[in-house]
């Protein structure tokens, strides 16, 4: 052969070219980097089951590895393989691209497979070059002879050459030495499974799909990021008028995902392993002896480890114990199966489930099945023995999900599991629901223990129910009768009338009864109650300017665990939604929006207006921050429709007051005002007026009116506001509030042109926010504060503040880089012309959202360009306005008349 190739000779060709990698592919370049930075690994195996994009990866690898200068080859195997003749063929002709001497194709023609294969390893053994070859469909191999050349071929690989394999379950290879040694890299399906940010990636290049943040985050949770989920996803998605819908119902029985796992996995298998996959698929885990015990006659530790080497959607459960569990949406999809093909079967492999749960003292898994068992007398009285334990370690959704299958008829039967239930209720369906079960059973009419727990449950509805004089009032009576009631009532009832007596200003009683209240814990079992507890004490440190207090009580809340068990204990909204706060402020913005994007669901179905409203608002001003303009916008209409639908007045002016601030950060005055304006709820202020309530500490109606006055140039009539609000503040003990309004209060001076008391009320505030570690709080006030604080900032760090107190300088000087240069710095106020060649009508375009705080990639999504573009259109911006940045083209902008 003139050119020496194999691929000439055998008709290779197609197999040795990798897969072109797509447009709408979302890039793993995690995964690339780190595995093309690796060294001293020789075998590198991305193994997956079908759909988990293994070999796009590899072809990324492949696509970095020949950028750096690495000669790559590739040959993608079929069963043909098997045959050693051929696979050594393929792989000369993959080697040819390496740059290596060319071989001698006769030779392997001969039948001569074991001179062929030396000098196949032969050559590999002499390439002096940085190499790698891809080896793609591994699984296809099964002979002993192939895998045992494949080894060879390992063990030949001089230091600088690689091996990438890609199979769709574990090979049959000598690697436990390699990794070992430290010579084998690993990528299972949890490793190549999408993550959150990479899901909405993929939607939004595949198909253009933009869900929203809470939708993105449920469909990732439900496909736990498959890639070939999420593509049949988006197909549906692009074209549905529900979005939300869909990802509400969207499971492994949607009809593409169960054609897909059927035609690819489930009926790839032989009749034993199917029928085992069927029976098994009622388990959330699947433990070896257990599964014996819904298939008799099977070797279940033999079968799963079959299963788990031969990557059929099944993840080992972190643990030294062999216990499994089904991907998601492949156990909907058999669990659907079954119940078509073998509807008879359910009844007996739920009962013999709960039996042996029950046998091995496991009482939580056996009523999951014996509500399916429909074994209703047993289950009634589990829940009866383990519901009061759930309730004291922070099971409440659990207990909710008992409750909602149970029937209610025979619940009410049983007055104790009608307190259990309403309780969960409470704290999970919101205060309404729970006062129906209270009604319905007549729970405070009964004497003794009943009626003094259901009064207790009545003080926390009121109390949620944004009624805490009336959860005072109630709570008088029944902390009368609480003697009588159990340890975890009473506890509840303290921590409850602590959070009332802190919102009606009487922080003594509260803390009595906080103390009250962690002299029944009863330790680590009782999470609950820990987590309640210092979620209150914590809210109450913050309103009294203890940030740091404060941080560390919510963190303690939100970790609130059992002794065994060491997840977090997330739960609860009560303590996640101030921790994101928390985070927030100190600007670890991506862990603030989690953790909200996990608790917005609860905190939506409990309605706790505090919580409705902060959560809401955080979100807002995150997505603003990143110039997510419209998502900013759209979660304040979520909570303002939220407020209209449940009739919380404070949730809707909530709603009004952020975006107030939102158009006054824009700009936009006349907006800004329209927003204060609808937001002038007289009675309901007047009600909450004396109430510290922790959303609206800093948020009321005067202080954000004395914000859009200070933006309307009447710095007269907010320093009015201003100074009534502080003379309120002061005997009440707001200090957190008494700190943000001095702020304002210093803006306010500073535009009266009285600079020597300005700086010296922004001088004093600044040294209060430093100690306790603030941030956004500053931040989100917008340029009148900020050109406050810079008024004392500058003199002070160029003076000898850092030498004095080098730690109040190095915090003052990161809180003066956040806040910019401002308008009045360096060339933003020089005295400006008309640009000589004007904006074009695309530049305003670009130039008005800019004014609006959209990021670039938002701006490309309004205007339907690329991202390149806008950043074209900005690089004009900048040099016909003579300006350096974003903010000073905004600010020479307005100096010009250009923006209004």
């Amino acid at each position: 052969m003139s050119d020496g190739s194999y691929a000439t000779a055998r008709g290779l060709g197609h197999k040795l070219e990798a897969p072109k990698v797509g447009d709408d592919v979302v890039g793993r370049d995690e995964h690339v980097r780190r595995l093309c930075d690796a060294e001293g690994a020789r075998l590198i195996l991305l193994h997956a089951p079908s759909g988990f994009g293994k070999t796009v990866v590899m072809a990324q690898i492949l696509d970095e590895m020949r950028r750096r200068g690495c000669a790559c080859g590739w040959l993608t195997l079929d069963r043909a393989d098997n045959d050693a003749s051929r696979l050594v063929t393929g792989l000369q002709a993959a080697i040819d691209r390496l740059g290596a001497t060319p071989g001698t194709p006769a030779e392997s023609e001969t039948g001569n497979d074991g001179t062929a294969m030396v000098e196949l390893l032969g050559r590999v053994a002499d390439l002096t070059e940085p190499f790698a070859l891809f080896l793609d469909d591994f699984e296809t191999l099964h002979e002993d002879s192939v895998l045992t050349l494949i080894a060879r071929l390992i063990q030949t690989l001089p230091a600088h050459g690689r091996l990438i394999v890609g199979s769709r379950k574990i090979p049959d290879l000598p690697m436990a030495r390699l990794r070992a040694t430290g010579e084998m890299l690993e990528l299972d399906m949890r490793a190549l499974s999408f993550t959150r940010e990479e899901t909405g990636a993929f939607l939004a290049s595949a198909r253009g799909v933009d869900l929203n943040e809470a939708d993105q985050t449920r469909l990732h949770s439900k496909t736990e990021g498959w890639p070939v989920a999420l593509r049949l996803a988006s197909i549906v998605l692009s074209e549905a008028r529900d979005q939300s819908g869909f990802v509400r119902d969207f499971s492994g029985s949607d009809r593409l995902v169960s054609d897909f796992l059927a035609e690819n996995i489930l009926d790839t298998q032989d009749a034993e392993v199917r029928e085992f996959l069927l029976r098994t698929s009622i388990l959330r885990a699947l433990e070896p002896e257990l599964c014996e015990a819904l298939v008799p006659g099977c070797d279940g530790a033999a079968l799963l480890e079959r299963l788990a080497a031969a990557n059929v959607l099944l993840n080992r459960i972190d643990g030294t114990a062999p216990v499994y569990r089904f991907h998601s949406l492949f156990a909907a999809y058999l669990r659907a199966r079954l119940a078509s093909q073998h509807p008879e079967e359910l009844p007996r492999l739920h009962t013999a489930a709960m039996e042996w749960y029950l046998a091995n003292d496991r009482p939580v898994p056996a009523i999951d099945h014996g509500i399916e068992a429909e074994a209703i007398d047993r289950v009634l009285a589990l829940v009866g023995e383990v519901g009061q334990a759930c309730l004291e370690q922070g099971r409440i959704r659990l207990l909710t999900r008992w409750f909602d299958m149970l029937p209610d008829d025979r619940v009410a039967d049983e007055p104790r599991l009608c307190l259990m239930k309403a309780w969960a209720y409470c704290f999970t369906r919101g205060p309404r629901e729970a006062a129906a079960v209270l009604d319905a059973n007549r729970l405070e009419a009964e004497a003794g223990e009943v009626g003094a727990e259901a009064l207790s449950i009545r003080t926390m509805i009121r109390a949620m129910s944004d009624d805490f004089r009336g959860a005072a009032e109630i709570g008088r009576e029944a902390l009368d009768r609480a003697a009588c009631s159990s340890r975890y009532s009473r506890t509840v009832l303290a921590n409850c009338m602590a959070n009332a007596f802190s919102v009606l200003g009487a922080p003594d009683a509260a803390l009595e009864n906080l103390d009250e209240a962690r002299a029944e814990l009863g330790g680590p079992e009782d999470a609950f109650n820990t987590m309640y507890s210092e979620s209150v004490q914590g809210l109450i440190d913050l309103q009294e300017n203890r940030f740091r207090e404060a941080k560390a009580r919510f963190r303690l809340a939100a970790s609130a665990r059992r002794s065994d068990d060491r997840r977090r204990f997330n739960g609860n909204a009560w303590a996640g939604v101030p921790l994101a706060c928390v985070r927030y402020e100190e600007d670890a913005q991506d862990e603030a929006e989690h953790l909200l994007q996990v608790f917005l669901p609860i905190v939506r179905d409990v309605s706790l207006p505090d919580h409705l409203i902060l959560s809401h608002v955080t979100l807002s001003r995150i997505a603003f921050w990143h110039g997510q303009v419209d998502h900013a916008f759209r979660y304040l209409a979520e909570l303002e429709q939220v407020g209209q639908r449940r009739r919380l007045d404070r949730v809707v002016a909530g709603a009004r007051l952020e975006r107030t601030r939102l158009y006054l950060r824009q700009g936009n005055l006349s907006a800004a005002r329209h927003q204060i304006d609808r937001a002038r709820n007289n009675a309901l202020w007047e009600e909450i007026r004396d109430l510290r309530l922790p959303a609206n500490d800093l948020d009321t109606r005067d202080i954000t009116e004395a914000r859009v006055l200070l933006e309307e140039g009447r710095a007269s009539e907010a320093l009015d506001i201003l100074d009534a609000e502080s003379a309120a503040a002061e005997p009440r003990h707001r200090r957190r509030r008494l700190l943000v309004l001095d702020f304002l209060r210093a803006a306010a001076l500073l535009r009266l042109g009285e600079t020597g008391r300005a700086r010296e009320t922004a001088g004093n505030a600044l040294r209060i926010a430093a100690r306790e570690g603030y941030r956004r709080l500053i931040l989100d006030e917008g340029e009148p504060v900020a050109d406050a604080i810079r008024a004392w900032a500058g003199p002070a760090l160029s003076g000898d503040l850092p030498r004095r107190d080098p730690v109040f300088a190095e915090w003052l000087q990161a809180l003066s880089d956040a806040l910019g240069p401002g308008h009045a710095a360096g060339s933003t106020e020089i005295s400006r012309h008309a640009p000589l060649d004007p904006l074009t009508k695309k530049e305003l375009q670009i130039l008005r959202l800019l004014s609006e705080g959209y990021s670039n990639a938002a701006m490309a999504e309004k205007l339907f360009v690329s991202d390149s573009t806008v950043r074209t259109h900005l690089r004009n911006i900048n040099s016909k306005l003579d300006t350096a940045s974003r903010t000073q083209a905004v600010a020479a902008a307005r100096q010009l008349g250009i923006l209004g």
